[in-house]
């Protein structure tokens, strides 16, 4: 593993990731899926990084090394948008050297791959590197037996409307943290889970049947987006690497941010 710092934003390039076969979880289901190797960021995107592309701050919780958030789909994706302005300085040539490469969003499937350690995904880690959130995740409330007991006595989406009601107000009482400060997972990546959800390239469908079969991202019909991961206000159930939320990509907020990914041109 080659790893560097830039612009406050620890980048990690894996050599070649053989990759023959992941699950991607859309509980009960398993698709078996088949990705070319790829590269992805150790970190997510800091608010350094952001302010040296972008030349201004988006975020809702200042700190250099903070992840950036309240930034949407549409602000990474579109013209002279994040993405295209990064591809366009000289920092993907840095990292690629030779090769004619550019920075993406992952796929979902890149994501979970990920998420799950990479080879090492059969050691089937509820959140991405340990079976133990508070190890690896900055997260919200913990959904506990009790709550599990409620759900029983009146019913799981009563249960859940209601203990998430009540809960609302720790929004404002959690925050971002500064990235890497929790255990990375098997691959030396961190904040797969929790610190801030994470923007995939995918549209968001719940059609497993309709999933790229070669880890490419899903670009069908569709209205919204993808996000995994969970944040510092979400649930830790959220913050599991089988989780899957899809949101309209012009939402933004102090919960959502992203990683980047180093691919073929």
């Amino acid at each position: 593993m080659l790893a560097t710092r830039s612009m406050s934003s620890a980048w990690c390039r894996y050599p070649e990731l053989q990759v023959t076969l992941i699950c991607l979880v859309m509980v009960p289901k398993r698709k078996p899926i088949e990705i070319s190797n790829f590269y992805m960021s150790a970190t997510l995107v800091t608010q350094a990084l952001w302010i040296h592309v972008m030349d201004v701050n988006a975020s809702m919780f200042s700190g250099l090394q903070r992840p950036v958030e309240n930034v949407s789909w549409n602000q990474l994706t579109k013209y002279k948008g994040f993405l295209e302005r990064i591809n366009a300085s000289a920092m993907p040539a840095v990292f690629a050297r030779d090769q004619p490469m550019k920075f993406r969003l992952p796929s979902e499937t890149e994501w979970e791959y990920a998420a799950r350690g990479g080879p090492s995904w059969k050691d089937e880690f509820i959140y991405s590197g340990s079976n133990r959130i508070d190890d690896v995740a900055w997260y919200g409330p913990r959904w506990t037996r009790a709550h599990d007991l409620f759900a029983k006595a009146i019913g799981g989406w009563r249960a859940w409307r209601i203990v998430s009601r009540l809960n609302r107000f720790r929004k404002s009482m959690t925050q971002t943290h500064d990235v890497a400060t929790k255990q990375p997972n098997q691959l030396g990546i961190y904040d797969m889970s929790g610190n801030v959800w994470e923007w995939c390239e995918d549209v968001s469908t719940d059609d497993l049947d309709a999933v790229p079969d070669d880890g490419t991202a899903y670009v069908g019909p569709g209205e919204e987006r993808r996000l995994r991961g969970g944040s510092h206000h979400n649930w830790n159930l959220h913050c599991t690497v089988s989780w899957r939320y899809g949101i309209v990509p012009d939402a933004h907020d102090g919960c959502i941010g992203f990683r980047l990914v180093l691919a073929n041109a």
